[in-house]
């Protein structure tokens, strides 16, 4: 759902609370509308993925982020007010790849059906070996669209191009849930978030991710980290 300017001034309030009352001082704090964004490979031998939240963390058999990726600097706070998954076909190098709130039959025409174990299970969040967020269901961002693509819609013949509809999507809206508390992260402290499925699903297609995407304030340089 989209954040209104009310609620949006709420959590702006919220944030400079949270801050002082960690033992920051809020009033130096430079705080602006921001996100953070991780990735997590999918394959067909694990039910437990690693999100990496900070900038020094990385994927298991990972050397590098994907490109899309935006993570939180040591120094810096971020104060959650919204969560989103997606599911994200592309390479890690991929700038143009396409995120989905479903199992695309188009996008994931091997995985589609196994897909929905990402979606039967559950995010975690540890902040210094306390769970701060033992189990966020995963099932409340499954979002399909009114409108869904189809390329067998109009099929094509022997002198015309295929056509085919695009997916109904507004990703202010579409698998974005209001995280209510607000959740701050804090650059200094031990970070550990992760993907739980019931399974491990039987078949992907290559480089299927699921992106974690946290929405909500930025307060830059507040840390003990210097």
């Amino acid at each position: 759902m989209s954040q209104t300017q009310m609620g949006s001034r709420l959590v702006f309030e919220n944030a400079k609370t949270l801050i002082n009352q960690l033992g920051y001082d809020a009033s130096h704090a430079v705080l602006t509308p921001s996100y953070l964004r991780s990735e997590s490979l999918l394959n067909t031998s694990s039910a437990s993925y690693q999100v990496p939240i900070l900038v020094n963390q990385l994927q298991s058999g990972a050397t590098t982020p994907t490109n899309r990726e935006v993570r939180l600097q040591l120094q810096d706070m971020f104060i959650v007010s919204s969560i989103q998954f997606l599911l994200v076909s592309g390479a890690a190098t991929n700038g143009a790849a396409r995120s989905y709130s479903y199992p695309n039959l188009t996008a994931f025409p091997t995985g589609n059906a196994q897909l929905y174990t990402v979606y039967n299970g559950y995010f975690n969040i540890q902040v210094n070996n306390q769970n701060i967020l033992p189990k966020w269901s995963i099932l409340q961002h499954l979002d399909i669209p009114q409108t869904q693509q189809n390329t067998n819609f109009n099929s094509a013949t022997a002198t015309s191009p295929a056509q085919y509809t695009q997916d109904e999507q507004s990703f202010d809206e579409y698998a974005m849930v209001v995280c209510e508390p607000n959740i701050v992260l804090n650059g200094a402290s031990n970070i550990n978030a992760s993907l739980q499925l019931p399974a491990a699903p039987s078949a992907l297609d290559s480089n299927t991710y699921v992106a974690t995407i946290f929405y909500g304030l930025l307060a830059q340089n507040v840390t003990s980290v210097k």
